[in-house]
């Protein structure tokens, strides 16, 4: 399928993009500070807490690099 020419439509595209982005960061970041939580070091809920800044940088940093690609 052909990009959009509406302007509209393509904005919103790349807005849904980051989006996912950050909420997919957050979310394998935070999955993965609970396994380690629960099934390593018994440290709840500190592992969760680090992974979700993790995912929250990895998050930012992934939709700051896909902001970078955008045509101004």
């Amino acid at each position: 399928m052909a990009p959009s020419q509406d302007p509209l439509f393509a904005g919103l595209g790349q807005a849904i993009r980051v989006g996912t982005d950050l909420l997919a960061a957050l979310i394998v970041g935070g999955f993965l500070g609970w396994l380690i939580d629960t099934y390593v070091f018994d440290s709840a809920p500190w592992a969760m807490v680090i992974g979700l800044f993790l995912g929250l940088g990895a998050g930012i940093r992934n939709a700051y690099r896909t902001a970078q690609r955008w045509k101004t």
